[in-house]
C-alpha cells in the first residue's frame, strides 16, 4: 500500500511539476518571443498569462498581445498538447495545438491558429511558434511564425 501511495505521489508531483514547467517556458522569463508575418512584417509576441485550464488533458489558457511593427493586438487563447502529432514527430519534440484570438473586429485583429513545437536539452528548451493568421473577415491570411 506504501508503495502505491509513494508511485501516486510521484506521478502527480511530476505532472505537477511538467505543468509549472510548460507555464513557465511559454512566458519566456516574461520577455517576448520574435518573428515574421507573412514572411516580411517583423512580429513580436509577449505572453503575460499561462494557467493550467485542464492538467490532464494538458490545456493552457494565455493571455498576452502581438506587436506587429508596432501596432498591438491583445489577445487569448489555449495551447493544447497533441499525443499524436508529439508520438510522430520524428525528433522527440512536444508538440502542441496553438489558438490565439485577437480582441477586436478591425481588419487587422483576427485569429493565430497552428502549433508550438518545443524542443527539450539540457542547455537551452528551443520554442517555436508557427501556422497561419486569419483576420476575422477572412480577407487576409498570411503565414506567421515566432520563437525565443
Amino acid at each position: 500500500m506504501k508503495k502505491v501511495f509513494f508511485l501516486l505521489v510521484m506521478f502527480f508531483g511530476f505532472t505537477v511539476f511538467n505543468a509549472q514547467d510548460i507555464e513557465k517556458l511559454i512566458k519566456n522569463n516574461s520577455g517576448f518571443f520574435a518573428g515574421k508575418i507573412d514572411n516580411s512584417a517583423n512580429l513580436k509576441v509577449l505572453f503575460e498569462t499561462v494557467s493550467t485550464e485542464d492538467q490532464e488533458r494538458d490545456i493552457y489558457k494565455v493571455f498576452g498581445f502581438s506587436d506587429v511593427e508596432g501596432t498591438k493586438a491583445y489577445f487569448e487563447g489555449t495551447i493544447t498538447f497533441d499525443a499524436e502529432k508529439t508520438r510522430n514527430a520524428k525528433d522527440q519534440s512536444k508538440i502542441y495545438d496553438l489558438k490565439l484570438s485577437e480582441k477586436g473586429n478591425g481588419k487587422h485583429n483576427g485569429i493565430f491558429s497552428g502549433e508550438l513545437i518545443i524542443k527539450e536539452s539540457s542547455d537551452t528548451n528551443q520554442l517555436k511558434f508557427e501556422g497561419t493568421w486569419t483576420n476575422y473577415g477572412n480577407t487576409l491570411k498570411f503565414p506567421f511564425y515566432f520563437n525565443n
